[in-house]
């Protein structure tokens, strides 16, 4: 795996703080096409990954480690993530088709379905699953198109897009490899922030893009919701990238052969 050197803005730790209101952008708007085509790119380039991880859990001091934990990731429309314990058993199993969370807990057969408040109690932050998938491969979620969407730049070159619907309002800090023979027309993200009504929901930093088949991943995920002093990071210690995945693996039921 190659290191992508990237330029880190002055604003990325603003953004990723706990603020009472949204913090003001001082940079330069720009045309937001040429970005929003970058991020459609980059949305593209991904078809999968599957790999091993570190989970960490905090929530109001509370802190769980899963030291061993499978994922597997099909363009976010398929997710699994699987603990292990240390001698190789299934701990906990959550798995996600596209519509509906699967969770299966330890010493249980039965499959659970336990919907977004189960999803936000097993992780700790309030995360809907197609931002979580989107999240696991350094990504957004597509935008809606009756959004408002503006774009700022720095003169580096580095770059917040904002996108605006009802009372929801996202920014995702962006920027590219430092050195032109690494850029290839490839633009990395290095956070996204979601606020409702003006009050930060969580924020998801990319921390550590490293090259993996082309495709910058980052080795490490933080994602935070200070409200609830909670916090949920994913840290990569092996990745492959665009690899085949079969479907079943996004179903307990079809791949165990078991229902609820």
């Amino acid at each position: 795996m190659k290191t992508v050197s990237i330029i880190t803005l002055a604003l990325v730790p603003l953004l990723f703080a706990c603020f009472p209101q949204i913090p003001e952008i001082h940079l330069n708007e720009v045309p937001a096409g040429p970005l929003l085509r970058a991020l459609d790119q980059r949305r593209q380039a991904f078809a999968g990954l599957t790999g091993m991880a570190v989970v960490r859990v905090e929530r109001k001091g509370r802190k769980r480690t899963f030291d061993n934990v499978g994922i597997a990731l099909s363009a976010q429309s398929g997710l699994r993530m699987e603990a292990f314990g240390p001698l190789g058993q299934s701990l906990i199993t959550l798995v996600w088709d596209g519509q509906e969370i699967q969770l299966r807990l330890p010493g249980q057969d039965s499959i659970l379905t336990p919907g977004q408040a189960g999803l936000e109690k097993l992780l700790g932050v309030g995360l809907e699953p197609t931002e979580l998938a989107a999240a696991l491969s350094g990504n957004v979620p597509e935008f809606d198109q009756s959004a408002v969407i503006k774009a700022f730049c720095a003169q580096g070159g580095d770059c917040v897009v904002e996108v605006r619907q009802a009372d929801m309002l996202r920014r995702i800090t962006m920027a590219f490899p430092a050195s032109p023979e690494e850029r290839g027309g490839n633009i990395i993200i290095i956070e996204s922030a979601l606020y409702r009504s003006g009050k930060l929901i969580f924020a998801a930093r990319f921390e550590q893009g490293e090259e993996v088949s082309k495709y910058v991943m980052p080795k490490n995920i933080v994602f935070r919701d200070p409200d609830k002093k909670a916090s949920f990071t994913v840290s990569y210690s092996e990745v492959e990238v665009n690899g085949a995945i079969p479907d079943k693996a996004f179903s307990l039921i079809n791949a165990e052969g078991a229902g609820p």
